[in-house]
């Protein structure tokens, strides 16, 4: 997904001189042909993401669209206060671009891990949160994005995730986007955890059990008629990589009770119990719940109760 956003910007800041990229002093590798084709356009601020953000919005105050890179927390947590301030309470035109979410840095322990940023800047005004799934919803949300104006927060992985769209697919600003239908129920996703869903509703489909799947990358503006849709059908698994707390997950709940639709919804996430684990991806996701297993039993529980 990093490679897919950097190229789709690339090649749009290419027609728009107003398109900026700023990044807190990395990104070698990722960057370099964007830099080096647009040197005008791409501005390596050093290891400080709270000036970072500041000049970003300052930027952004003079018809700029910035797009802000760093790695997981960095962009976010970091420089939370300058986002509030110079970014959404001024609704200045800036994507913060958060690559490597969850648990993708994984081995570089507790202080790599992006498990609250989806929690923290939702609640922040004027704040869209986008989380695409694979590269194919990138392309399109990354064109969204640079044709839009208010403050984003683009939640990526760090590289190599498997397409589970087959082709790349038309972006609508709130929609779900269903990669499967089935009739006993829901798993709705954000991110590369994909993957993780696809493979569970296969499984239940080996025990004659059907469930839809979607993506939902969209964590601000919640599709309402696809929940009402899959109240109606069944029981909703909701799978994250991100804390329980305030995510995906919460979203959803809120949106939920806002509009009085009565479903049955489990969630799969994050509980943050052993911050001391080390190692890669796959493994965090299953040491913490994140996996086909918990989905499947959750389902389970939910459609006999």
């Amino acid at each position: 997904m990093r490679d897919t956003f950097v190229k789709t910007l690339l090649k749009e800041a290419k027609k728009d001189p107003n398109i900026i990229l700023m990044t807190g002093d990395l990104g070698f590798g990722v960057l370099d042909e964007f830099q080096k084709e647009l040197p005008a356009q791409f501005i390596n601020s050093g290891v400080n993401e709270q000036t970072m953000m500041g000049l970003a919005g300052g930027y952004a105050s003079t018809g700029k669209r910035v797009f802000v890179y760093s790695i997981g927390n960095f962009p976010t947590l970091r420089c939370l206060e300058q986002i509030r301030n110079d970014v959404c309470l001024m609704n200045n035109s800036v994507v913060v671009v958060s690559v490597g979410a969850g648990y993708a840095y994984g081995s570089q322990g507790y202080t790599h891990h992006a498990l609250e940023d989806i929690a923290v800047l939702r609640a922040l005004p004027n704040m869209d949160v986008i989380v695409p799934a694979d590269p194919h919803e990138t392309v399109g949300i990354t064109r969204l994005l640079t044709s839009t104006k208010n403050p984003s927060y683009l939640r990526l992985g760090k590289s190599n995730e498997p397409a589970i769209h087959e082709k790349e697919i038309e972006i609508e600003p709130g929609k779900i986007n269903e990669l499967s239908s089935g009739k006993d129920g829901t798993i709705i996703f954000s991110g590369s955890v994909g993957v993780v869903a696809l493979e569970a509703a296969k499984e239940l489909a080996s025990e004659a059990i059907r469930v839809s799947v979607a993506s939902m990358p969209f964590v601000s503006r919640v599709d309402v008629e696809y929940l009402k849709s899959a109240a109606n059908k069944g029981p909703i698994i909701v799978v994250e990589e991100h804390c329980y707390r305030g995510g995906v997950g919460s979203a959803i709940l809120e949106t939920l009770s806002m509009n009085g639709i009565t479903a049955q919804v489990a969630l799969v996430a994050s509980a943050q119990t052993n911050l001391s684990q080390i190692g890669d991806q796959e493994f965090l996701r299953n040491e913490n719940g994140i996996n086909t297993k918990s989905i499947i039993t959750k389902f389970k529980a939910l459609l006999v109760s």
